[in-house]
């Protein structure tokens, strides 16, 4: 009797000591609830449907997951969005669409990159530096695209990115899938992604084994604005236009994702594949609540909610472990 309490007392310890058995419970515990609520969710087209509308988004976490494994947060990556889709919509009223998708990721990495220097050389927190450069870079898209709206006529390619497939399965979807896979081998396969685990869980240590955490901190950051800039084309073509604040938004959302695939607030845990967890599972508990007739608001409401209920769950699974 002794024995199996130890064993399962090991077996809780297991568990709520690593974030993604947690991701992998309520996850599971979402789907069969949006199952038993709503059936038609589990049909193979509202599955497609769920990626499809959540792809986007997933593609913003996937650089905020970044940045969170080395204990930082940006609260930027909306106004960076926006900002780089300012910027190309200047390139595409010029005639040069595929020049525009250049500029606009580039501008994200250096809206990033800003980001990311003015962080690791000030030591100021990054909660703090984000949100003054989100308002900083918001202005600048709005300055830059005069507030109004670029319609993506003669801007094929963006539209053929966010609105084409590939034997059958949406764009915005197959370039989300293919970035969880590459940059799921950097971080298991690579020295870099080995530096950015140590960099979050103990970058003291970090500098006494001779990393440079300023850099990568600051590459990080890049590779954070350059999936905010993707983001912003795939959006776009999903309503034809392009908009100085399409971004405004996604940080939350992004941070959500992230966090909900096992991604520690704190620093140093967390994968990549778990942020395709993360999109997952918001995106039935979103699209249930959609599909349940529940008014935008309230749906917005509960989506709180639940992300409120989730973060305070693997905090109290944190002090658990301890």
């Amino acid at each position: 009797m002794k024995n199996e309490l130890e064993k399962k007392v090991k077996i809780s310890d297991i568990i709520l000591s690593n974030n993604i058995y947690i991701s992998l419970i309520i996850f599971a515990v979402a789907f069969i609830i949006c199952a038993v609520c709503v059936p038609n969710i589990l049909l193979p087209s509202n599955i497609i449907s769920v990626l499809r509308m959540n792809s986007i988004s997933g593609i913003v976490a996937i650089g905020m997951t970044l940045v969170m494994l080395t204990g930082e947060i940006d609260l930027s990556v909306g106004a960076i969005m926006s900002l780089s889709l300012a910027v190309g919509s200047k390139v595409i009223e010029a005639g040069q669409p595929g020049a525009a998708l250049l500029v606009t990721i580039l501008t994200g990495g250096l809206a990033g990159g800003i980001n990311g220097f003015i962080i690791a050389k000030s030591r100021v927190a990054s909660l703090m530096i984000t949100l003054g450069m989100s308002m900083v870079y918001g202005g600048i898209a709005n300055i830059v695209a005069n507030g109004q709206a670029t319609y993506l006529y003669n801007a094929q390619l963006w539209l053929d990115l966010g609105k084409g497939n590939v034997l059958g399965i949406p764009g915005p979807v197959v370039i989300f899938i293919a970035l969880i896979i590459v940059f799921s081998i950097i971080m298991a396969k690579t020295e870099f992604g080995r530096q950015v685990y140590f960099t979050g869980a103990n970058s003291n240590a970090g500098w006494l084994s001779g990393i440079n955490i300023d850099v990568i901190k600051i590459v990080i950051f890049i590779l954070c604005g350059c999936m905010a800039a993707l983001a912003g084309p795939l959006l776009s073509a999903q309503v034809n236009r392009t908009i100085p604040t399409l971004g405004d938004g996604y940080e939350v959302t992004a941070i959500a994702i992230a966090v909900l695939g096992g991604t520690s607030l704190d620093g140093g845990k967390g994968s990549i594949g778990g942020t395709l967890l993360g999109v997952l599972t918001l995106g039935f508990l979103t699209n249930a609540l959609s599909l349940s007739g529940m008014g935008t608001y309230v749906e917005k409401v509960l989506r709180g909610i639940i992300i409120i209920v989730i973060v305070v769950v693997y905090e109290f699974a944190k002090r658990r472990a301890r």
